[in-house]
């Protein structure tokens, strides 16, 4: 499980806003420009909270594992079923109408690549319905968060 440290912006109920933490290891990362987290300005997550939490207040958050691995799954899965199901319909039809030599070849590659695109958008659209929200594991002491 993946925590985080974190600033409470906002309550609402029993869930939070958090503005997550720069992570020591950021500054020297090599993959810097590449994370999601490094390119927005101040990265946030909601996440449940017991009524003690309050605005303002550094915390340290969790997500669950299960969460990433769906995410992963969903968008790397179902781009690739589309892409191998444009590919072997493709196979299909140009078997099934007779094509011979290079559009015969052509054609599962075209219609992989074509179908590709309603899968990666399928893809995202699903994975936001996740809807992921981290838990706050504990409240941290302001000089024990800045120090670390």
């Amino acid at each position: 499980m993946q925590t985080d440290r974190g600033l409470v912006i906002a309550r609402h109920g029993s869930v939070v806003t958090i503005r997550l933490l720069p992570r020591d290891g950021c500054a020297s990362c090599s993959l810097t420009q590449f994370c999601i987290g490094s390119k927005e300005s101040s990265p946030t997550v909601r996440a449940t909270a017991s009524p003690e939490i309050a605005q303002g207040d550094l915390v340290e958050v969790s997500l669950d594992d299960s969460i990433i691995l769906k995410a992963s799954a969903i968008m790397y899965g179902v781009p690739l079923v589309a892409f191998l199901a444009g590919v072997f319909g493709g196979y299909g039809f140009s078997s099934l109408a007779g094509l011979s030599g290079s559009l015969s070849m052509a054609l599962p590659v075209v219609a992989g690549f074509v179908m590709l695109i309603p899968g990666i958008i399928l893809s995202r659209r699903v994975a936001m319905r996740l809807n992921p929200t981290a838990t706050v594991v504990n409240k941290l002491d302001q000089e024990v968060a800045i120090c670390q």
